[in-house]
């Protein structure tokens, strides 16, 4: 039997498609907004990425030349540009293939909005300092980054959303000691010189320094007979005040790291005299020398050496040399100069005692091997032979080469530090981290009778034994780039 359908009934379902048709357009308006909200997010989220990705990779390739602009912009365009392994690129919605524009990237040596930003072709020109990269996707294809909303404007009159990022990338720490001395040139417009020794042999000295050749840091001066060494404020540069507390150095001298992004040609922060006294155990720390009791430094943050031997000028650990009598050059009675009898004219010899150990870490380099204007090649110099011949005539009357270590595995000979690399590993900490012993020291304009200028050079010293209150004990291994002592890439922005 039929059921009968009142009048109440058919006023409910009246209502109800009534409501439903008030309803309908909003609910496809939420439905709309909430995927194309989606849409949107996600093309933000693809413009970040491609920012963040080609700034990071850019800043990478910076080292103070014109070839690592080039790099910088090649591998942007590598990022992202269609071609071999399109997979691996970045995209736009989702799978949309995109070309790279230079216009997109700029670069400067701060990280600051506010700063000199410049283009590609003028970076080449000018390349010395630029340590960071700014890349905003405005400057690419308007499509990359354009949302069409294509249900909302069902319901309302919208223009398309254009989503852009702006990122900054580079490196704002250097691998460099808090610690400043002075260009030991003789002649400063002349900072690498030929010394030309006995029997032929021209050796590259480098800011009035030898390779291979160890100096008490804290013992030189190219003006007076006193010794002339600074501490440098690790986190900031004139006209902003100086920080030289223990407290707030002391982290940076264990870590060998200061908050700059550049130093070459600034005028630094200084406080005259480095208080070894202060940070002995600081630096010890490269040799697994860790002060239980002040704990200055952490051996997660600033590990020791992988090789913490020391190559004290006593006993086994000179097996190379015969009795170098001093673990440094001993110094030269110079009139207005303090220097080593390593550094007088070849002319004047000396006792062969006088030299300390040599080529722990480094050897002496020809003059031949130096181009001038050419950056060391990444491999370094072609170094002398590790002969008693060559020794005597670099360093007359010669200390005498005896028993330079020959690596087991290459079958070459090997400074100490290299070829004896496991001897002394340490029993804690370990494994360590190679190279922890170099210290790069900012070389600095010392005209006489004048405050101390600019930075000159960064010098490769490394410790040939631990540090004590008298001084630092550290063989000379060259000068290096400022961009191979930076720190890693960070975003700023």
């Amino acid at each position: 039997m039929p059921i009968a359908h009142g009048p109440a009934v058919c006023r409910e379902r009246g209502a109800i498609g009534i409501m439903t048709a008030l309803l309908l357009p909003v609910i496809i308006g939420f439905v709309a907004f909430t995927l194309e909200l989606a849409q949107i997010y996600n093309r933000k989220a693809e413009m970040q990425a491609l920012a963040e990705g080609i700034a990071v990779s850019a800043a990478r390739k910076l080292n103070g030349t014109s070839q690592g602009v080039g790099d910088a912009l090649a591998a942007a365009h590598d990022l992202v540009t269609s071609g071999p392994r399109t997979e691996k690129k970045l995209h736009f919605r989702y799978h949309g293939t995109m070309i790279f524009l230079d216009a997109a990237i700029k670069f400067s040596n701060s990280p600051d909005e506010g700063a000199a930003w410049i283009g590609a072709e003028a970076a080449k020109a000018a390349p010395a300092g630029l340590a960071f990269a700014k890349v905003d996707t405005r400057e690419l294809d308007a499509d990359y980054g354009k949302v069409e909303l294509l249900l909302i404007r069902v319901l309302a009159k919208m223009a398309p959303v254009q989503l852009s990022h702006v990122a900054i990338a580079g490196r704002q720490r250097l691998n460099i000691m808090p610690l400043a001395i002075c260009d030991m040139s003789k002649d400063p417009a002349q900072p690498f010189k030929e010394r030309a020794n006995a029997d032929g042999q021209s050796e590259l000295t480098e800011y009035g320094f030898r390779r291979g050749v160890s100096y008490n840091l804290l013992k030189l001066s190219p003006h007076t007979t006193t010794a002339v060494h600074y501490m440098v404020d690790p986190v900031s540069l004139p006209p902003r005040g100086g920080n030289f507390t223990t407290a707030a150095v002391g982290p940076y001298v264990c870590n060998g790291t200061v908050e700059l992004p550049h130093v070459i040609g600034k005028v630094l922060n200084l406080q005259q005299t480095f208080p070894i006294a202060q940070f002995v155990n600081h630096l010890n720390s490269r040799f697994n020398n860790f002060n239980a009791t002040s704990k200055e430094c952490s051996a997660n943050s600033a590990p020791p050496d992988s090789n913490t031997r020391s190559f004290a000028y006593t006993g086994a650990n000179i097996n190379w040399m015969s009795n170098p009598g001093r673990q440094v050059a001993d110094p030269a009675a110079t009139p207005n100069r303090m220097e080593t009898v390593a550094d007088v004219d070849p002319s004047n010899p000396t006792s062969a005692t006088y030299y300390g150990p040599l080529w722990v870490f480094a050897r002496a380099v020809p003059w031949s091997s130096y181009k001038p204007g050419e950056p060391e090649p990444a491999g370094g110099y072609i170094p002398f032979e590790a002969t008693a011949a060559i020794w005597k005539s670099l360093y007359s009357p010669g200390p005498g080469l005896s028993t330079y270590p020959t690596d087991p595995k290459t079958k070459l000979q090997l400074p100490p530090y290299f070829a004896t690399q496991a001897a002394g590993a340490p029993a804690t900490n370990f494994p360590g981290v190679m190279y922890r012993r170099v210290l790069n020291i900012p070389l600095l304009s010392c005209a006489a009778g004048s405050a101390a200028g600019n930075v000159l050079a960064i010098g490769r010293f490394f410790m040939t034994a631990p540090a004590d209150t008298n001084g630092i004990y550290a063989e000379f291994a060259g000068v290096t780039l400022q961009e191979q002592v930076s720190g890693p890439v960070e975003l700023y922005r």
